[in-house]
């Protein structure tokens, strides 16, 4: 404890970007990946690929749930930022959340 640790980041990360409803509504059905994954892109595999099944409000904060083939993931506006690539409808990545 007491120890200062270095902590360098990639891209514009804003702990302060929440989702608005309407905008996380838009979100569902919607395909993403996790960045590790981003290499099988443009066909990644059934298991890469996470599909945004729902909106919920905890702590006054919007969030979406996705699921994946093993798992279900709950995230705010800067996770789905800052680790995810959301999927336009041929497999691509959208360059914008």
């Amino acid at each position: 404890m007491g120890e200062e640790y270095e902590m360098t980041t990639v891209g514009d990360w804003n702990p302060e970007l929440s989702f608005e409803l309407q905008e996380a509504f838009a979100l569902v059905n919607r395909e993403v990946i996790r960045l590790e994954d981003r290499d099988t892109l443009p066909a990644p595999p059934i298991e890469a690929i996470g599909v945004v099944c729902g909106v919920l409000t905890m702590n006054d904060e919007i969030e979406i749930l996705v699921r994946f083939a093993d798992s279900m993931e709950q995230l705010v506006k800067t996770e789905l930022c800052g680790d995810y690539l959301l999927l336009n409808d041929t497999g691509a990545p959208v360059s914008e959340h």
